[in-house]
């Protein structure tokens, strides 16, 4: 009788436990995801895209009567922060110059340092210790972040081509106003330049 009492009680607390166990399961699966939107593959992202990759092209991309490659990256880093981005990656090589910066849209948001920002210190993550890495990746909650992306080019003997991508989330902007505004700043920058030397 005393070990059918122990049993019983065994099955009740192991009845309770599958319970909670599966009522965790359940609200997990209704929980809201609250971080960037997730990509698997770059397939996803040109087909998340409105226009067409040419007019999409053409709305990023001016070209400048010079060769001096240097001049229109030093340029460009002058425009990009300008417009309040940090620069990330700087490479005269390649012809890359990419930066960051977090947008929010209400200035009087009372969360504007999530601490998801801080939850990882990527000076200790072995993998991820260059500085490039430190603001991008599974580690970064950014959602809120705006990645520009410019690539200086030679076209042709005489002219550069300068191609800027930018980022929210993790789709392509597409407004042709960003692009727009931030050509403008170039330009002004490159004049400002030609007229200081």
């Amino acid at each position: 009788m005393e070990a059918m009492k122990f049993f019983s009680q065994q099955k009740r607390r192991a009845g309770f436990f599958l319970l909670w166990l599966c009522t965790g399961v359940l609200l997990q699966g209704c929980a809201m995801q609250w971080g960037a939107e997730l990509q698997w593959n770059s397939k996803s992202q040109i087909l998340m895209s409105e226009d067409s990759q040419v007019k999409q092209r053409a709305i990023q991309t001016r070209v400048f009567e010079t060769t001096d490659k240097i001049k229109i990256m030093r340029v460009t880093v002058a425009a990009m922060q300008d417009l309040f981005f940090d620069i990330d990656v700087l490479d005269e090589d390649l012809g890359v110059v990419s930066g960051k910066k977090m947008f929010h849209e209400n200035p009087n948001d009372p969360w504007p340092d999530h601490p998801t920002y801080y939850a990882y210190e990527t000076d200790n993550l072995i993998i991820f210790n260059l500085t490039n890495f430190r603001t991008w990746g599974p580690f970064k909650y950014r959602n809120d972040l705006i990645r520009m992306t410019v690539t200086v080019r030679p076209k042709e003997k005489t002219r550069l081509l300068v191609r800027a991508s930018v980022q929210y989330d993790i789709r392509a902007v597409q407004d042709p106003e960003m692009y727009q505004k931030f050509f403008k700043t170039l330009e002004q920058s490159l004049f400002l330049s030609a007229q200081s030397e």
